[in-house]
């Protein structure tokens, strides 16, 4: 149980938030159009495959962590526990940059996302250092402020943006759907991975987890959030192939933007800028959980204040925001987090896990029970 001070802890259920917002990023604007690198129509057969695993990568983070006294239990702490001090540190260095490098992604990727279907023809440079204020402002609030974002953030996509989709049922066409398992293995495995891209956001649990007031309560929500990502995935997927057929879908590089902008409603002419306006508050979870997760990583690393390391990370937003001008660029620090996201998750993670079940523990990390644990570490937690 986390002892820790009310400030810097989170109901279990807040994981859920936190775990959601992770999970359903920039992604669900355009991933159908990579199905059609894959499984097409049999995508859903990926997300179902896709999820399953994120769900086993998951169970692997509870019991690794669950392994670690309560004062260690911090991906930082870990990392130097089982590879020693220097190997240690240079694998935090590289989770502490690929959580920065997911931020500005997002960050990036949601202003690319406005220019093309808001503001063509506007400089967006005013626009980008707006929602720069906005993060680091939540950033600096700490873990709660973050964590609330994140709350407000899912409720508004669930329960604005999400059921708008149900509006076009009267123009879907199942048929498109057809023939069911018309793809082989390696077809729809190539898409499985890239729907393993999607939820690569998961590893922030290993940075979330000692803020948890009862972690050993909070698997249910973890698993929740995945089954909700999954069948957000599955619901746009599904009508977004129902409504367009295969050669329409090459023309759309957006294709739930391109399904939402046909709805119609009283005063409403441009469903698409709506929608794009609440994902804004999604986007500043996304990025903020990401600044966070990297300011609260080498605060433990190098004991440097989160809010210099705050600072640190928005100047260096700035910077690239002011080289960064193509969307060529764009995809390429996107493909470049991916795979980045694959190895980290995917792959070292269970190796991690492996090396926790096996490696015999030299010495104890536990302080005496008669001291009080404080797994967020002393001093400013923001």
């Amino acid at each position: 149980m986390n002892t820790s001070g009310n400030r810097y802890s989170m109901s279990p259920i807040h994981l859920f938030f936190v775990l959601y917002v992770s999970l359903v990023s920039v992604g669900l604007m355009n991933f159908q159009y990579k199905m059609l690198h894959g499984a097409e129509n049999d995508g859903w057969i990926s997300i179902v495959l896709a999820s399953v695993i994120v769900a086993v990568v998951i169970k692997m983070m509870y019991v690794l962590l669950g392994r670690q006294s309560p004062i260690q239990s911090t991906l930082v702490h870990i990392n130097q526990r089982y590879w020693g001090r220097y190997v240690g540190s240079i694998i935090n260095w590289i989770f502490i940059l690929y959580f920065v490098l997911g931020s500005f992604v997002a960050f990036l990727s949601y202003v690319h996302i406005v220019q093309l279907w808001i503001l063509p023809t506007q400089n967006i440079a005013v626009i980008s250092l707006a929602i720069l204020v906005l993060v680091y402002y939540c950033v600096a609030g700490g873990i709660q402020s973050v964590t609330g974002l994140c709350l407000w953030g899912t409720l508004f996509i669930l329960l604005l943006v999400f059921p708008q989709i149900f509006l076009v049922a009267s123009y879907l066409h199942p048929r498109n759907l057809l023939p069911i398992l018309d793809h082989d293995a390696s077809s729809i495995w190539h898409s499985t991975r890239d729907m393993l891209h999607e939820f690569i956001g998961c590893g922030i649990l290993l940075v979330v987890y000692p803020f948890i007031k009862t972690p050993e309560r909070s698997v249910r929500w973890a698993y929740a959030a995945v089954i909700t990502a999954a069948v957000v995935y599955l619901v746009f997927f599904t009508f977004t192939f129902m409504f367009f057929s295969h050669g329409q879908m090459k023309e759309h590089l957006w294709p739930t933007l391109s399904l939402i902008s046909i709805i119609e409603m009283p005063l409403i002419q441009r469903m698409e800028y709506l929608v794009l306006s609440f994902w804004l508050l999604k986007m500043l979870a996304i990025i903020a959980l990401g600044l966070w997760a990297a300011c609260h990583c080498l605060k433990l690393e190098k004991s440097i204040r989160p809010s210099l390391g705050l600072k640190i990370a928005t100047v260096l937003f700035v910077i690239l925001i002011m080289v960064i001008r193509n969307s060529t660029q764009i995809d390429m620090m996107t493909e470049v987090y991916m795979r980045t996201g694959e190895v980290l998750i995917f792959i070292y993670l269970p190796l991690l896990f492996l090396v926790s079940l096996f490696r015999i523990n030299r010495g104890q990390f536990a302080q005496s029970t008669k001291e009080t644990p404080n797994r967020t570490g002393k001093g400013d937690e923001k």
